[in-house]
Parts: structure tokens; C-alpha cells; sequence
């Protein structure tokens, strides 16, 4: 599959579903959360633009879209390529203009657990060039044409480690983290433009990438139940999409606790972590 490939099951009239969003780009589209959030947005009259880097398994997601009676276009594509994204986007949204942005590309799981010295410099920067800059490359080609339109919504997927600092994955931590300031920040620019920008912050999702982790993923959810909870909570537009609660409420502990207290209690439950790595 080579540039953009559009594939419709059946013809699907030019329509607004439910009064819902028409056009919605997705990148990270190919597994995990991404392609759960394709699914759970494909409707008959949607057009769904999909971009991912694994064929095989874009197909796959793509197929499935279809199958639910969406057109589908599709994309492989490196989000870290600026000028790639910024023409496939400028193309996507030339070719009906887009009404929803989901960046969901990421790097997670076993990839982004350092050695006991932390990351090397390689590893580090593969982590923000995707999860970071990555989010920028996906937002920058269509905010301007949203704003212009006055409508439009931009879906930011972070994760609950922003919010906290784990010695597990210090450079994951702060991509995720860069990410929500971003996104705070893009809706508090464009809100007043009509463009809504939510900032979604998942716990542990049930996922090929999280199960590569060799540790404890409390409070795990299923991709398909994270899928419709961030579709709920966009369709009512919401500023932050966070879950699960009880993950949430023990990371929002720290905001009232000592530093050190906070230090004392991730050095309790990453020891094994720790002595596994010094091994």
C-alpha cells in the first residue's frame, strides 16, 4: 500500500452521521487505541482518513472501518516526517475538510523502559520526535483551516504518566506531559475560534505495547472500552478525557503530598523494578 488508498464497502452518501463529525483523520490507526477509535467511529457516511505505518495491520483496520459502512482512506506514513504529514493532511482535508483530528501515534510499552542509567540519547529522542513532535506534525497542517472555518475539534492522546514523574520512563513521562501542556494550551488559543481541542490522558490499556511491559497494569482497560469512553467524552465536549478514576485519584494524591513523600512511594513500588534492571 503506497500513498493514499480509498476503499468504501458500498458507496456511502455524502452525509453527516447523527450530525456527528463527516471527516475524521486518525494517525496510529494501524492497532491498539487508535485503530479501537477507528472502529468505534466508523458509521455509514463518514469518511474516515487513516494513517498508521504497519500495512499489513492497516488494511486490516481499514477493512474493518468498512465493514461498518464508512469510506476509508488510507496512509503509511511516519509522523515524525513534518513535510510527509503536512502534505497528506493539506491533501486530506483539500479532499472534504477534515472535522476531527485524533493523534493517537505513539511509542510505549517495553520500547521506552530505560536501563538503570536512564535512556540513552537515542532512545530519548525516538520518544519525543513520536510522541511529542509527532502531535505537533498531525495538529499544524489543519488548525489553520479549522480556525479559518470556525469548527473543527483536535483529539490529543497523552497518558496519566504526564501527569507524574516514574522512574520507569522518564523521557515517555515527559512526552506525554509536553503533550498535555500543548494541548491545554492550543484550546485555550483557538476555543474562541470555534475549535475544541480535548486532551486525553488513559491509564493502562490493554494493548499489544502495554502487555510488553514486564510489570503490574492496574485498573487495565480493554481498547474498545477506551475507545467509546474518549468518543463520549469528545462528542460532549470535553476540555480532558482522564481515566480510569481510581488511577487518577491516587496520581492526583501527589498535588498534596511532600515531594519526598511522593519519592519515598514510587521508590516502594518500582523497587522489583529497579533490582530486575540493576540484574
Amino acid at each position: 500500500m503506497i500513498g493514499d488508498s480509498t476503499m468504501s464497502a458500498h458507496p456511502a452518501p455524502r452525509r453527516k452521521a447523527g450530525g456527528a463529525p463527516e471527516h475524521i483523520v486518525i494517525t496510529g490507526a494501524s492497532g491498539g487505541l487508535g485503530r479501537a477509535l477507528a472502529e468505534a467511529y466508523a458509521v455509514p457516511g463518514r469518511l474516515l482518513s487513516l494513517a498508521g505505518r504497519d500495512a499489513p495491520r492497516l488494511e486490516q483496520a481499514a477493512a474493518a472501518c468498512m465493514s461498518r459502512g464508512a469510506e476509508v482512506s488510507t496512509r503509511i506514513i511516519d509522523v515524525t516526517n513534518a513535510d510527509a504529514m503536512e502534505e497528506w493532511l493539506s491533501a486530506r482535508d483539500a479532499a472534504r475538510p477534515v472535522d476531527l483530528l485524533v493523534s493517537s501515534t505513539g511509542i510505549g510499552g517495553d520500547q521506552v523502559v530505560p536501563g538503570p542509567s536512564g535512556e540513552t540519547g537515542e532512545q530519548a529522542n525516538r520518544i519525543f520526535a513520536i510522541n511529542t513532535l509527532g502531535a505537533v506534525n498531525a495538529v499544524t497542517p489543519l488548525l489553520p483551516s479549522m480556525v479559518v472555518r470556525g469548527k473543527g475539534h483536535i483529539v490529543l492522546i497523552g497518558s496519566v504518566s504526564g501527569l507524574i514523574g516514574m522512574p520507569q520512563s522518564p523521557a515517555y513521562c515527559a512526552s506525554k506531559s509536553a503533550v498535555h501542556i500543548y494541548g491545554d494550551s492550543l484550546r485555550r488559543l483557538v476555543r474562541q475560534r470555534g475549535v475544541g481541542v480535548t486532551v486525553v490522558m488513559p491509564g493502562f490499556i490493554d494493548t499489544p505495547m502495554s502487555r510488553s511491559l514486564d510489570m503490574p497494569r492496574p485498573f487495565c482497560w480493554s481498547a474498545e472500552k477506551a475507545a467509546r469512553r474518549i468518543v463520549r467524552d469528545v462528542a460532549r465536549g470535553a476540555r480532558r478525557s482522564i481515566f480510569p478514576w481510581p488511577l487518577r485519584f491516587v496520581i492526583g494524591l501527589q498535588n498534596y503530598a511532600p515531594v519526598a513523600a511522593t519519592d519515598w512511594v514510587m521508590q516502594l513500588t518500582t523497587r522489583g523494578w529497579q533490582n530486575a534492571a540493576d540484574r
